[in-house]
């Protein structure tokens, strides 16, 4: 609790009057705001202020706090590190002398993490460069990290480390750890934060938000292309390219490999197929190229078919990051976005600035075609093109995540029931013995209709064919609100029951 914590601060103050507390609260946070009411009876130096918008993280208090402050020194109080006696004092104490009146960071030991100022202690002048304490699109992770570096760039550290401001962390074996620090310190925050930092590391650290920040900068915008992997016509390969340009995108990249991954050559009309999807896109305004793939170099002995694809999917990245493009969006044949993914995708570059991002689909089967109830896969639909693949379109590092299904994928439907299976066939993970094609082609894919779930001969309940775990629960009736972004032209091949809403 942080009631104890700041009576330890001001215990072991030397000058109680000389100092103030400024508390921030989370505006649903009632029971916080009680505790906050209550220590103002009892501290007459302590202030308090409701933060009443989300997204509700430290940080954000933190510089909350700060913008209320009076004092020429503010320092970060945390309710997991302990004050020396008489700290006020210790620190007045610091060389050069009056440094409180001029712009300084002031690097005291934490006991635990000492390359860092885990406590951050700054002058007014140093926060008024900035207009901020800590770089405001951080949560939690990597905040003293950027604060650390950028005062020791800047050659503004007074050197502390004689004094403890012990952090009793948990990882340091002093305290259990607790449902806030799992929050704190999620693995989720870390990646945000460590991609935040290396990202504007390599920009030197500029000060772009907040009320110090460069108006006549220009804002930071994306030249965005889209990548698709074809070896034809795969479904609505033309109806994806229209929406993608609908998003604002001109840029399109076709890699057609002239094998399949098991090696049977693609049928030069199939190519042709991509081909003329291209030209139609042309004459739509859009910029197309497309590379053709000799797949055979990329097989080497024993190759899984997986593995073949992943080294046409580098190749054509590297091809795509040749041409100049660092912000590629993977959409296939059969993927089509609802409209406004774009932007979501811009909003999370924007604020967290990820090496890649994938998202929750609505997968569509049989024919004709319905949606699962439920599902759970992701897909990758945005990389940073100096970030290669790891696994078929899988990229090397973590992801960011978009809860929403943003893309509607036609992956177990097509124009007759002979090329839904011949797709499947000649799917990457045809060979993968965690895969069960054959059956799922046999007993599963002639029944699916709204309701149907299939029961395994392992005993699992679902749709999908890998073998491990179940991924598809069920099949469901489209929704209207999903009728609405389907093109006309696949109405046919689809279980629509009603038409679309105009």
């Amino acid at each position: 609790m942080i009631g104890p914590i700041l009576a330890t601060w001001v215990e072991r103050c030397a000058n109680k009057e000389a100092i103030e507390i400024i508390l921030t609260v989370d505006g649903p946070d009632e029971g916080s705001k009680a505790v906050a009411a209550d220590l103002a009876t009892k501290m007459p130096m302590l202030r308090w202020f409701e933060q009443p918008e989300g997204p509700f993280n430290c940080v954000k208090g933190w510089n909350l706090a700060a913008s209320k402050a009076t004092g020429k020194v503010f320092v970060q109080v945390t309710d997991d590190m302990m004050p020396p006696q008489h700290w006020d004092e210790e620190l007045l104490k610091l060389k050069p002398e009056g440094w409180i009146d001029g712009e300084f960071a002031v690097h005291v030991e934490d006991g635990y993490v000492h390359d860092l100022m885990v406590l951050a202690i700054i002058t007014r002048k140093r926060y008024e460069r900035f207009g901020y304490f800590f770089y405001p699109d951080y949560e939690s992770m990597f905040c003293d990290t950027e604060l650390t570096t950028v005062a020791y760039r800047d050659k503004v550290v007074i050197n502390a480390k004689h004094l403890l401001f012990e952090h009793m962390h948990p990882d340091a074996q002093k305290r259990k750890r607790d449902k806030v620090d799992l929050v704190h310190a999620s693995k989720e925050r870390w990646v945000r934060g460590e991609t935040l930092f290396n990202h504007r590391r390599e920009r030197n650290f500029p000060i772009d938000v907040g009320p110090q920040a460069d108006k006549t900068a220009k804002p930071v915008g994306y030249k965005f292309c889209v990548y698709t992997q074809a070896t034809r016509d795969d479904f609505c390969l033309l109806e994806v390219g229209k929406r993608m340009m609908e998003e604002g995108v001109n840029d399109f990249f076709f890699s057609i490999p002239d094998e399949y991954w098991a090696g049977r050559p693609t049928p030069e009309e199939n190519m042709s197929q991509v081909e003329q999807v291209a030209q139609q896109l042309r004459q739509l305004g859009a910029n197309v190229r497309t590379m053709r793939h000799p797949v055979r170099k990329y097989r080497w002995p024993g190759d899984s078919r997986i593995t073949v694809e992943t080294r046409v999917r580098n190749d054509a990245l590297a091809e795509i990051r040749r041409a100049g493009f660092e912000h590629v969006l993977i959409v296939d044949g059969d993927e089509l976005w609802k409209r406004g993914t774009l932007n979501y995708v811009r909003k999370v570059l924007d604020e967290w600035h990820p090496l890649s991002i994938n998202c929750l689909m609505i997968p569509v089967v049989g024919l004709p075609g319905y949606p699962i109830d439920g599902a759970t896969d992701v897909a990758v639909i945005y990389l940073n093109s100096k970030v290669p693949f790891k696994e078929c379109r899988t990229p090397h590092g973590d992801q960011f995540r978009l809860q929403m299904p943003q893309v509607v994928h036609f992956t177990g439907t097509r124009k007759t029931m002979e090329e839904t299976i011949q797709k499947h066939l000649d799917s990457g993970h045809y060979d993968d013995p965690e895969y069960d094609f054959d059956y799922w082609i046999k007993n599963v894919l002639p029944n699916i209709k709204p309701g149907y779930r299939h029961t395994f001969p392992d005993g699992q309940v679902g749709i999908h064919m890998f073998k491990r775990y179940q991924i598809w629960p069920s099949v469901r009736h489209w929704m209207p609100e999903e009728v609405t972004q389907l093109p006309q032209a696949l109405h046919p091949y689809l279980g629509i029951e009603q038409p679309a809403t105009p």
